[in-house]
């Protein structure tokens, strides 16, 4: 009996992960944060440090937040309490060049939405990954326990 608590131990300290995702489009940083099982981190203390300016604040109910800026290096740190948190830096990578054409100026508006849009699903789409990854452990331990248990009906019979 032992051996299957300590089996299962790791399963329940993999729960208490606090996962943080960013990311910086058209001077918006978008923070999103979640546990390992998926769940949002709900008003977890947030900070977000640039270029020696400190913001703090707290996540919606969704663990996400928007902030508008046009500095290019930020460094968020989420606290979920009990000694969970997770820290990570973004920088923009290059600078967008507007162009003096209004036909070419809506078309890049245009894609810069379908981009964004195109991030916010990629975003969810990692958010569903990772459900089923976890889900993935209670199936193989529920097949583990139902072969167990079938050993054990068959040993009684026999018996």
């Amino acid at each position: 009996m032992r051996f299957f608590l300590i089996l299962f131990l790791p399963i329940f300290l993999f729960a208490h992960k606090v996962n943080l995702f960013l990311d910086l489009k058209d001077d918006n940083l978008y923070i999103n944060s979640y546990f390992a099982n998926s769940k949002p981190c709900k008003s977890c203390k947030f900070k977000i440090e640039s270029d020696g300016l400190v913001f703090e604040s707290r996540l919606d109910e969704n663990g996400e937040y928007n902030y508008k800026s046009s500095n290019d290096f930020f460094k968020v740190t989420v606290d979920a309490g009990s000694s969970h948190f997770v820290s990570k830096d973004i920088k923009v990578s290059k600078k967008i060049v507007e162009v003096e054409n209004k036909e070419t100026i809506e078309e890049d508006k245009k894609i810069k939405e379908l981009v964004e849009e195109n991030t916010l699903l990629k975003n969810k789409i990692e958010v569903l990954e990772e459900q089923l990854n976890y889900f993935e452990i209670f199936k193989i331990a529920f097949g583990l326990i139902l072969i167990a248990f079938i050993f054990l009906i068959i040993k009684r019979v026999k018996s």
